[in-house]
């Protein structure tokens, strides 16, 4: 029956219902019903599949980086020296030197570490397990690629095969349409131009926004940029440099940091949430994944805290995201496909769920008032 078609039958529901008392509630006074937290993404759909083929790469920090940090980190508090976590048990230290000393070398590492060991701090109070920060003698017996391999991260390089594109007229129409915000009239017509030519499109150089396109499978010298950041740089360099969200300089960290309730802020001025069992995700929505406490999560009452944030990242199209690891420079800026997002907060988190938030897309690509990007090396 169409909406129409019920008009009439209206008045004689109203009639039956008469008798039943109804408080007249106030335009303010009436709550929207929050949208639960998500805990099963299987469920998800999305607006994009796109055809794409995929290369998973491996990505490490260069020998260069690592000696910058080593270098740097002694004068500069926000460049994260190079450290190691450790034990003093003798079989953990000798293991470890067997790892990251050169072949040569791993009888003096092994030295070095104990020695190390006895002036540094337990990473937790009262805990067993110390960071110890590798100075130059230490840098002189490391196998720099062994211990770049420890923090190597595996990055989705993916190419989108225009050829189905070319003919398919409604998912083209719909792919321009959701990156257009992201894109300047040139850009766009770059695109247009590959699409109607056939030619491949890849995705980590032509189909990101600037900062997530000078990033992608970069590692950085300073501690403090985080996925926060990443997740609203995506939209604009603006989100992240403004006085009015990027509030406060964390002792020890760049000032590009962007803290929980900083994030939070950003999402209540700028996004609005969805409800992806109901809605498909498009490019550019924002997944945040929260630790939820055991007594709401399944309460629409209570609201909801910043301090139960643990991660965010950015939704691509056809299951796959761009994020960074941790505010630490020992995680890279990569494209991860949202389950394995999901595979890795499941570890750190007791009770995993997952909100989806989307910005009102109108002008997303603008300059900064001030450069906070300094940091990107």
């Amino acid at each position: 029956m169409s909406f129409l078609r019920a008009l009439p039958y209206v008045p004689s529901l109203l009639a039956a219902f008469s008798l039943v008392a109804v408080p007249a509630y106030g335009v303010t006074q009436y709550r929207p019903q929050r949208t639960p937290f998500m805990y099963d993404i299987t469920t998800f759909t999305t607006t994009l599949s796109l055809p794409v083929t995929e290369t998973i790469e491996t990505v490490k920090i260069t020998e260069s980086q690592l000696e910058t940090r080593l270098n740097r980190s002694a004068k500069d508090e926000t460049v994260e020296p190079l450290t190691v976590l450790l034990t003093d048990d003798d079989a953990q230290i000798a293991q470890m030197a067997e790892k990251i000393a050169r072949s040569d070398d791993q009888d003096d590492m092994v030295d070095y570490l104990r020695r190390r060991l006895k002036v540094s701090k337990p990473l937790k109070k009262g805990g067993t397990l110390k960071t110890v920060d590798i100075d130059r003698e230490g840098f002189d017996l490391l196998d720099k690629d062994a211990f770049a391999e420890m923090f190597q991260k595996t990055h989705h390089d993916l190419t989108l095969d225009t050829t189905a594109l070319k003919r398919d007229k409604v998912v083209r129409k719909e792919l321009l349409k959701q990156i257009g915000p992201f894109f300047d009239k040139d850009e766009r017509k770059a695109l247009e131009k590959k699409i109607a030519k056939g030619d491949p499109i890849k995705i980590d150089t032509d189909l990101l926004p600037e900062f997530a396109k000078k990033m992608v499978k970069k590692y950085i010298i300073y501690r403090g940029p985080n996925c926060f950041h990443a997740a609203l740089a995506f939209h604009s360099p603006l989100m992240t440099s403004s006085s009015l969200i990027n509030v406060k300089k964390e002792n020890g960290y760049h000032r590009a940091m962007i803290n929980y309730d900083e994030l939070w802020r950003a999402i209540n001025r700028s996004f609005y949430e969805i409800n992806p069992d109901k809605q498909p995700l498009k490019y550019g929505d924002m997944l945040v994944f929260f630790d939820v406490p055991e007594d709401v999560e399944d309460s629409l009452d209570k609201p909801v805290e910043f301090r139960w944030i643990r991660h965010t990242a950015t939704y691509l199209f056809s299951g796959y995201t761009l994020s960074k690891g941790s505010k630490s420079p020992n995680t890279p800026y990569t494209v991860r496909t949202l389950a394995e997002e999901w595979k890795t907060w499941k570890r750190y988190t007791k009770n995993l769920g997952v909100k989806v938030f989307r910005r009102s897309q109108k002008s997303v690509k603008l300059q900064p008032p001030m450069d906070l990007s300094d940091w990107i090396y």
